[in-house]
Formats: structure tokens, sequence, C-alpha cells
């Protein structure tokens, strides 16, 4: 089935070069394949893609906290980003540095919010954005095994209301942060499989042309090679 597939492909048999609608069917085809060769070169390349360049993750932040506070930016090494885990497409679109970079973190969190809120100087703690007691919010962060702290705010009748909240389980800024890297082997299999997808399809297209359309107009090899 395969030799009869692939014999006289190009179907030789009917003379294509000397039929002028063939000839503008495959400059049509080149240009077209060119053209979508450019635009995805473009699209790719020039301005934030959101898949371009591509990140692996190379730790996550639970494996460089330690007893010491320190905000997430200290933790970060040479070429490093911070974000959640599986979002790394965010990466391209936003700017250096992240909004965890100001994080506090610290393997004995429950110990150290007192050395925190003096070292911010932001006294209130705050749990689903409600003011708690210091003891109630060391227990909770106790409990829920908590490393990281969150400098937020938010303004009220014209007054900026600064806080700590846990990066707990319910935190709205998401879980499972981790570290990321530009990978150049990612990328260059990322525009590899995008050049493969456009190569299939043409393909696909020069398939349809020669065993479809053609079929249905000539009929099968008039040399009689393609016969079952």
């Amino acid at each position: 089935m395969s030799n009869q597939f692939w014999s006289n492909f190009f179907r030789k048999d009917l003379n294509l070069s000397g039929r002028w609608w063939h000839r503008l069917f495959l400059v049509i085809f080149f240009v077209c394949f060119a053209w979508v060769l450019y635009g995805m070169s473009s699209y790719l390349f020039v301005g934030d893609h959101p898949n371009i360049p591509q990140w692996k993750i190379v730790s996550s932040i639970e494996e460089r906290i330690t007893p010491e506070v320190k905000q997430i930016r200290d933790l970060k090494k040479v070429g490093e980003r911070v974000e959640q885990k599986d979002r790394s497409y965010v990466l391209n679109l936003s700017p250096e540095d992240s909004l965890y970079d100001g994080f506090y973190c610290s393997t004995d969190l429950a110990n150290k919010i007192s050395d925190i809120q003096s070292k911010v100087g932001i006294t209130n703690l705050f749990l689903s954005r409600v003011d708690t007691p210091i003891e109630t919010f060391v227990n909770y962060v106790r409990e829920n095994n908590v490393k990281c702290l969150i400098p937020d705010a938010y303004s009220s009748w014209n007054m900026k209301v600064t806080f700590l909240e846990p990066f707990g389980p319910d935190s709205i800024y998401g879980k499972d942060l981790v570290f990321y890297q530009k990978s150049n082997l990612l990328t260059a299999f990322y525009v590899l499989k995008m050049f493969l997808l456009v190569l299939a399809i043409f393909i696909g297209i020069a398939v349809a042309y020669y065993k479809v359309f053609l079929y249905i107009i000539f009929g099968r090899n008039k040399n009689g090679r393609d016969r079952s």
C-alpha cells in the first residue's frame, strides 16, 4: 500500500509542467510556504511571545529556604526568575522583578513573625484579609507549615493600610512557587516543533493536490504504474 501511494507521486504521466494552472499552483504553494515561515519567525522572535524563550524548573522555593529570614529575591541565583509551577509562560510577559520577590521566608517562620514585623515596619497581621491577633496568626502559620509572609497593602478612605499575610494554602497569590531558568534546548525544541507543524500542514496540502485533486480530474496513472 505504501509503495502504491508514493509511486509516481508527482504524476509525471500528466506532463504537469506544461499546464499553466499547475505552475500557478506551485508558485502560490511556495510563496505561501515562505510567507508562513516568515510570519511564524516574526511571531516567535519579534516582541513578547509567551513561549519564547522556554524556561525550565531548577528548584522549588522550599528547597532554598533556611531558618534565617530572607526575601525570595535573595534566594535567587543569576538568571533565575520566580513563578508558580506550570506558569512559565508568564515570565515572558512580566518584568524582571516578580511580585514574589518581596516575600519573606524562613523554615522557622512561626518564631520569626515579630522579627519580620520589626524589619519591614508593618504591625498588622491579616488572615483572609481580616486583622488578626499575633497569637492566632502564629498558630495558623505553625499548623499550616507556612514558610513565607507576604507584605501587602490596600487603600481605605484615602488611607493606605499595610499588613503581613501568610503565603499559605488559601493565598490569592497561588502556590507551588519555583525557580525558573531560560533553556536554550527547550527553546530550540519548541521552534523545531512549530516548524514541523507548518511543514506537516503543507505536506498535507501537497498530498491533497497530487493524490486527491489530480485523481478526481484525471483518474489513475495513465501509464498504468499506479494500479492496485
